[in-house]
């Protein structure tokens, strides 16, 4: 039998950014064919910009994290393995948070987009084709709030989701070889 030399795994924080150069190319294709200033434009409420700020904010501190994580495997001996768990739990959290707010603010856009859509019906004095078509043309801003900051939302929170999931991963080989 021929003895295979044992497979060398990426460290995590170079998986990190192979992952994040992967979402930063999906942002490029997105922004080249002007889907980016189509959302931007057809929000006006404004929560994308919020969306946006917040899987900002999150990944860097999921970059964070990875280094902590890259430091964390390099000096594991199990002796402080109760707080070291503690503290991997609360700093997960604090991504997961982000990213149900991340859902959160999109299904709020929603809402304020529908409010906005209802709200040329409201000022509706007379059923003439000319008001009509006011209230239509309105009434389709009030839609696409509804739909952008959904979309935002939900893109943000699956990217996030993903994110910390490769940290969470991480977190738990970490455990698994502090008590091997």
């Amino acid at each position: 039998m021929i003895n295979q030399p044992p497979e060398k795994k990426l460290p995590v924080q170079l998986r990190g950014f192979i992952l994040l150069g992967v979402i930063f190319f999906g942002v490029y294709l997105v922004q080249d064919n002007g889907l980016f200033a189509i959302l931007l434009e057809g929000d006006k409420s404004r929560l994308s910009y919020l969306i946006l700020m917040v899987w900002l904010i999150a990944t860097l501190r999921w970059l964070w994290l990875l280094s902590w994580c890259q430091k964390l495997e390099l000096k594991t001996d199990g002796s402080d393995r109760p707080e070291a768990e503690a503290t991997m739990m609360r700093l997960l959290n604090h991504g997961w948070f982000a990213s149900d707010l991340c859902l959160k603010i999109g299904l709020l856009g929603t809402i304020v987009g529908f409010i906005f859509m209802l709200a040329p019906i409201r000022d509706l004095a007379t059923f003439d084709p000319t008001n009509l078509q006011v209230a239509l043309r309105a009434m389709s801003g009030g839609m696409a709030v509804a739909l952008y900051t959904t979309l935002a939302g939900l893109v943000c929170h699956m990217v996030l989701r993903l994110q910390y999931q490769l940290v969470a991963d991480e977190m738990h080989k970490v455990l698994v070889r502090e008590e091997g």
